[in-house]
Parts: structure tokens; C-alpha cells; sequence
């Protein structure tokens, strides 16, 4: 006889035969249990009348294949031992009876046990071993950089304060600043890690805590980042497409692999814009509607390649041939539920142009000596970016929102559990 392990999901009562649904352990896929008289001791039948939802049993008996069922076999029990019971679950992990969004987070612990939910998470879990892969192939090296920082990359307003013994630190908006130092020392660098932004976004692509492919390299070009970025993107979508019955179990599809990326720069974006009626003044940054309708333009991801230099961080190169623009671009995904997936470009080397850079934006150098000092020693120039992990699989799985990428999301509404 064969053994099986699984969270009882739903009963069906059909007198001297039960049939009981069950979460299969490890893979969390419904598979149907069925419980004869005859094949199992009458109190094992008239105990799993009373099995609660989330029971989790242990089965002995073997597979039979029928055409009666989706998955196209069921597990005939002969012995049923519940390993741990349950009590009623506050929130109904079926879908037969709907639960709205709030009740769901407020037991997002016990909801991410729903097939639909998993599925994401596992999916999530491939993206994740498609971005390793392929920037180790890239010759990138992984590290692990500071999440508690003294300075900030991109100035204070964003920056979630804690306290550090008797003095004030912060939680970090991005690796930025040590990645960059670890260049001369590694050549293409990479992490995974967490990133903080105490912005009070309520947006579908917003998250206060999020997971971001923090990268950077030596001697590279915004055409080598580019093939980097979308190599990342393409890499995630081909891995993707091996697991279709993942996509099944939420009602998703698995994405297109697309064959190449286009490139704009911020001219060309605004002239698109205006065609559609939306007229920004140059040197303003895009809001969420008008990014969205970019990406509506777009078949394939593509990259916004130049900026005006005020909407850059200090550490973007400004163009020596052009000063209105500095050398970043920003990554987006394409069609009606796109959205800008990163942002990056050539970072700036010259301590003094750095130092005229952080004064420009109204910070002080003197909370970037260190930072400062590391160009002085044979800095090599460089460039490199930085990806959302949820939005990266929100767009690839065609999720609605960011926040379904994530196990525990944290939003300026949610902190719990």
C-alpha cells in the first residue's frame, strides 16, 4: 500500500461512500480521496463526516485511475489517521463562499494555504531560480548587502527611521550605495534582498516592502544593461512556461517569451503621450496613468533610455554631450497591465561631479564621505539596476495587482500579520 499526506479541503457525503478532497502534501494539489465501506473500518467512515476543513490526514491505500475526475486518478483509502485536526476556518479556503480582500489579509496565514495562492508563490519561487541562473551565467557573483544604513541613497523623505543603539539609522530603499563598492572587488555584482520605501503609494505596483534584484557591473554600456535586464525577463518567462498546471490552478496563463525589447528615450515618450491626447511639461516624471499608457503602445517590454537629469538620482552619469539629461532608463513591461519592472543606467565615477550631484538635490556630502572617499582609489566606471522581484512576477503571471506576488504584503494599510 501507498502513503499519502493532505489537508482535508472539502467532504462529499454519498452515504457508504465519502469522498474527501484533499491538499496533497508537498505540492498542495487537490487530489480526491475516496472512503468505502468495506475498505475502511466503520468508525474511519463515520469519522470523516466530521473532518473540518484544514484536518490533515495521513492515508493508506493505493491510486486508481478513473475517468471521473480531473486529475484523472483517485487514492482508494484503506486506513485514515488524522495527524493534526482543525477547528471551523474563519475564511472559506474553497471559494465556494467569497471572502473579500481585507477578512483575506487578516488571515492571509491561513489563506496562503488556498491552491490558488500557492500556485503564485510556487511560481514566484521559479522567477526567483531563472533571475539566479541567469545573472551566474552573466558572470555575476551573489552577495548579501547592509538592510540597516546610516545614509540614504536617494535622500530622507522615503526612509523608514529606526533606532540603532543611541543613534539614528534607517532601513534601506535599495543596496545602491554598497553595491557599488563592491565592484572593484567582484567585477558584476548581484543580490536579492529587501528594499523599504515609506511612500504612501496605494497603487496596483506599489509595496512599502518589497524584494529587488540589486545589480551592477564594471565597464558596461546602457546597451549591456539592457540585454541584461531583458535577458532577466525572458530567462523568467521561458522558465515559466514548464509549469503550466501551476498557472492552471488560478485561472492564469503561462507568458509569452518575447524575442526582443524596443528602446525610447524621454522625448519619444512624451511625443506618444501627446498623440494620445496627455501633455506633460518636459522634465517631469510620469505618473501611474500615463506609464500605463505607454506601456498600451508596447507588444514587447521597453526601456526608456534617457532622462532629464532632475528626475535622476545624484548617482546617475550626466550626459557630458547634453547636461539637461543624465544616463538612466527605466524597464517596463508591455500591454494593458504593464508597468515600469526597474530602473538603472551609467552611474557617475568623478568624486567632485558626485559631490556637485548630492548638493544639486539639496543632501549633504558629509553624509556620504565614505561613499565619496571610494572614488578617490581607481574606481572603474560602471553602471547597473534595480528590478522588483513582485512587479517582475505580477506582470509575468498577469496578476492584477502587486500585492497577490507577495506571501505577507506591506502597504501603508497593512501591517498584519
Amino acid at each position: 500500500m501507498e502513503k499519502i499526506r493532505g489537508w482535508v479541503y472539502r467532504v462529499r457525503d454519498m452515504g457508504k461512500v465519502k469522498f474527501v478532497l484533499i491538499r496533497l502534501f508537498p505540492e498542495n494539489r487537490v487530489e480526491q480521496v475516496v472512503v468505502k465501506a468495506g475498505n475502511v473500518e466503520d468508525e474511519v467512515l463515520e469519522a470523516v463526516e466530521g473532518f473540518y476543513p484544514e484536518t490533515l490526514i495521513e492515508v493508506e491505500g493505493e491510486w486508481k485511475a478513473t475517468d471521473k475526475v480531473k486529475t484523472g486518478r483517485e487514492f482508494v483509502a484503506r486506513k485514515i489517521r488524522v495527524v493534526s485536526p482543525s477547528k471551523p476556518t474563519p475564511i472559506d479556503l474553497t471559494g465556494k463562499t467569497p471572502t473579500d480582500y481585507s477578512k483575506r489579509i487578516r488571515y492571509r496565514w491561513l489563506d496562503v494555504r488556498r491552491p490558488e495562492v500557492s500556485a503564485v508563490l510556487r511560481l514566484k519561487g521559479v522567477v526567483l531560480r531563472a533571475v539566479r541562473d541567469y545573472l551566474r551565467s552573466q558572470g555575476f557573483v551573489e552577495t548579501t548587502l547592509p538592510i540597516i544604513i546610516s545614509a540614504a541613497a536617494e535622500g530622507g523623505a522615503e526612509l523608514f527611521p529606526i533606532v540603532y543603539f543611541d543613534r539614528e539609522a534607517f532601513l534601506a530603499q535599495s543596496g545602491q550605495l554598497y553595491k557599488q563598492a563592491l565592484v572593484p572587488s567582484l567585477g558584476r555584482v548581484f543580490t536579492i534582498g529587501p528594499s523599504f520605501r515609506a511612500e504612501k503609494s496605494r497603487t496596483r505596483k506599489h509595496l512599502t516592502e518589497f524584494w529587488e534584484i540589486d545589480a551592477e557591473a564594471a565597464f558596461v554600456t546602457k546597451e549591456d544593461l539592457m540585454d541584461i535586464e531583458f535577458g532577466i525577463y525572458r530567462s523568467a518567462a521561458d522558465a515559466l512556461n514548464d509549469y503550466p498546471e501551476l498557472f492552471e490552478r488560478f485561472g492564469g496563463t503561462p507568458p509569452e517569451v518575447p524575442k526582443k525589447y524596443e528602446v525610447i528615450d524621454y522625448d519619444e515618450a512624451l511625443e506618444i503621450l501627446k498623440g494620445d491626447g496627455i501633455e506633460i511639461p518636459w522634465g517631469e516624471d510620469f505618473g501611474a496613468p500615463e506609464e500605463r499608457q505607454l506601456c498600451s503602445h508596447f507588444e514587447v517590454p521597453f526601456f526608456i533610455a534617457r532622462f532629464p537629469r532632475q528626475q535622476t538620482a545624484f548617482y546617475y552619469k550626466v550626459d557630458r554631450d547634453d547636461p539637461r539629461y543624465a544616463h538612466k532608463m527605466d524597464f517596463l513591461a508591455p500591454g494593458q497591465r504593464g508597468m515600469e519592472l526597474s530602473s538603472g543606467g551609467i552611474r557617475e565615477e568623478d568624486p567632485e561631479m558626485l559631490r556637485k550631484r548630492i548638493i544639486e538635490f539639496g543632501l549633504k556630502p558629509e553624509s556620504f564621505d565614505w561613499y565619496l572617499e571610494m572614488f578617490e582609489y581607481g574606481f572603474p566606471p560602471h553602471g547597473g539596476f534595480g528590478l522588483g522581484i513582485e512587479r517582475l512576477t505580477a506582470v509575468l503571471l498577469g496578476l492584477e495587482k502587486i500585492m497577490d506576488a507577495t506571501a505577507f504584503p506591506r502597504t501603508p494599510d497593512i501591517l498584519y500579520p
